[in-house]
């Protein structure tokens, strides 16, 4: 532990790669845009305001300079992964945080992060959603309504036992007006929201609700990045979920 952090190891200790594409939520505050809407400029003082709420951050301890949205971070040593990504452009919030992949332990920090936001912002539609690659890719989705009806599926794609399914996808559909006769023929083959879980892509489904919910990034977006102090918690899960072979 340093006084900026609560790892225990360098922070340039090699990690297992990761792209902050793999661990995301997404709040879409009413009114939902149309689908081809363009996004209005982010701003960078709800970015940080929500970062410092977010369950997963025990502090932020610096803004860096923004990105643009349609780039992502990507982490090779320790101190990579203090580093978050907020985009907030209008109805649309964004957050890349890599404490959102610690699926070890029984661990659901999507689920528990989507739980929490869905207490903040009642109104909104929420969709989360990570995957890492750790030798083999673990899943973990979650579409919160805000009615409060939620999906939520978890496991291993390669591998049909144990998965985790709280929650029916046609319902969660059927309830935005979404019509999956709409989809060309090999799209909804490739969702396959009728087979077992793990043949399931369940973040294409999420997709899916995202793409109709508006959130569409156009050229020009920035996102604001922080270096922030994971809780204690998340800091010692995360260590071992990036570290166990090491």
């Amino acid at each position: 532990m340093t006084d900026t952090s609560f790892w225990t190891h360098p922070p340039e200790t090699a990690v297992r790669s990761s792209h902050s594409d793999e661990y995301t939520i997404t709040v879409l505050d009413p009114p939902l845009p149309e689908s081809t809407a363009e996004l209005p400029s982010h701003d960078r003082a709800r970015a940080r305001a929500f970062a410092e709420a977010f369950p997963t951050v025990d502090a932020v301890l610096e803004e860096l300079p923004p990105m643009p949205a349609s780039e992502g971070l990507y982490a090779e040593k320790l101190s990579d992964l203090d580093l978050i990504t907020v985009g907030c452009w209008g109805n649309v919030t964004c957050i890349s945080d890599p404490a959102l992949a610690t699926y070890d332990a029984g661990m659901t920090p999507v689920l528990a992060g989507v739980a929490a936001l869905h207490e903040s912002y009642p109104t909104a539609l929420i969709v989360g959603s990570a995957a890492p690659d750790f030798g083999e890719t673990h899943t973990e989705d979650v579409i919160c309504l805000p009615d409060g009806l939620t999906l939520f599926a978890s496991g291993f794609p390669a591998y049909e036992t144990p998965w985790h399914v709280d929650g029916d996808p046609h319902s969660i559909l059927n309830a935005l007006g979404i019509d999956l006769a709409d989809l060309a023929d090999e799209d909804r083959e490739y969702l396959s929201l009728d087979e077992k879980p793990h043949l399931t892509n369940w973040g294409m489904l999420g997709g899916l609700v995202l793409e109709h919910g508006g959130r569409r990034l156009r050229s020009g977006l920035e996102m604001s990045v922080f270096r922030v102090r994971h809780t204690e918690m998340y800091t010692s899960l995360m260590e071992e979920m990036w570290m166990w072979t090491h």
